[in-house]
Formats: C-alpha cells, sequence, structure tokens
C-alpha cells in the first residue's frame, strides 16, 4: 500500500482497524511518499493500493473508491514576518492584487496543485512562486517560517503538529475541495479486452 504520511493516520487509521478485524492474517506493507505518485505507482503494478486526491483523469488502467473529501485551504505564517507585514499592511483584506504579490509556496504536482492554478485562473493572477515542494506536510512547515504562503488540504493542516504556526485565511471566491479515496489497479481478463495482456 502507498500514501502520505498524512493519509497513513489521517485516512487509514480507521480504514486498517476494520480491515486487521476482518483478515488478521494478512500482512501489509506501507509505503510512504508524496500522494502525487500514487497512481502512477499503482498503474505500474509497484503498489496493489493507494491512498491519493483524484485527479480529474484517472487511467483506466486505475479504480477508484472515494473515501473522504478535504477543503484545501489558504496558510499564512503565524509569527511577525515580511509577509505578515504585507497583510496587515492591507487591513487583512486578501484581494487578488494581494495575493498576486505574495510569496506563494506551492506543491510541485499534484491534484492540489492543479485546482490552486484553476483557482489563481478564476482570480486571473499570475502567482509569485517562491517555493515549490514535494509533499503538502512541506508547505505548512515554510509557510510556518514565514517564507510565504500556502495552500493545503484541511486534513494536511489539522493533523500538522505545525498547525499553531500558520493560520487560515478566508478568501473569496472559497478554494475548491478535493476528494480522496484508495485507488488499485483494476484488473482486465484477456476476453474482455480482445488481446492478451
Amino acid at each position: 500500500m502507498f500514501c502520505s504520511v498524512t493519509a497513513s493516520y489521517g485516512v487509514l487509521n480507521n480504514v486498517l482497524e476494520i480491515f486487521r478485524q476482518r483478515y488478521p492474517a494478512i500482512e501489509l506493507k506501507l509505503h510512504t511518499g508524496d500522494q502525487a505518485d500514487a497512481i502512477e505507482r499503482i498503474a505500474e503494478g509497484g503498489e496493489d493500493i493507494g491512498i491519493t486526491a483524484k485527479p480529474r483523469q484517472m487511467s483506466s488502467r486505475v479504480s477508484y473508491q472515494e473515501l473522504t473529501r478535504s477543503s484545501l485551504r489558504l496558510l499564512v505564517p503565524n509569527i511577525p514576518c515580511a509577509v505578515n507585514e504585507q497583510i496587515s499592511a492591507a487591513g487583512e483584506n486578501i484581494t487578488p492584487e494581494l495575493l498576486a504579490g505574495l510569496p506563494f509556496i506551492l506543491p510541485e504536482r499534484g491534484v492540489a496543485r492543479n485546482l490552486v492554478e484553476q483557482w489563481f485562473r478564476q482570480l486571473q493572477i499570475k502567482p509569485s512562486v517562491y517555493a515549490q515542494v514535494s509533499g503538502h506536510e512541506a508547505i505548512v512547515s515554510t509557510v510556518g517560517l514565514g517564507l510565504g504562503i500556502g495552500v493545503v488540504p484541511e486534513l494536511v493542516l489539522t493533523t500538522s503538529f505545525l498547525r499553531e504556526r500558520v493560520r487560515v485565511m478566508p478568501v473569496e471566491p472559497a478554494l475548491p475541495t478535493m476528494a480522496i479515496g484508495a485507488v488499485s489497479y483494476t484488473h482486465l481478463r484477456a476476453h474482455e479486452t480482445g488481446r492478451n495482456l
């Protein structure tokens, strides 16, 4: 099984508890990493199942089962820093113009990155990207250091031990919500596809 560190305790906790009760003899191997890698790892046969955000388009080689949903949240540092000075000067009024001038810390790739870019287009802004990181947990810590602002799923924020170092800023239009679920390889028999697999 493959998932992010956050998903291993934020999503899998209840699922694995039930699974263990029903199938105590099955041995599980859990690999953690950037959730953006999950579908590729499943499609290539490197993992049997993964927990990830649902992309807009998905390979026909994998199936998806939604487990939960998580809204995206705009994070700003909760410490005195240049970023907070800019926000304070604007009277905490988060406008598209203010957002365009603030340093953003974004995920390198994945569903959250795609949703944030869609939100930027809706606001008609081109953000100033300070850093691109692998994994949402790194966004919380980088924002908490005062290096910029970032967007993460609420699930990541609620399970982060660094959540006191950041604060959520409300924005209009609201950031989108992402579906999080289990992906697995779709096993097709040769006679169903009309060719050998």
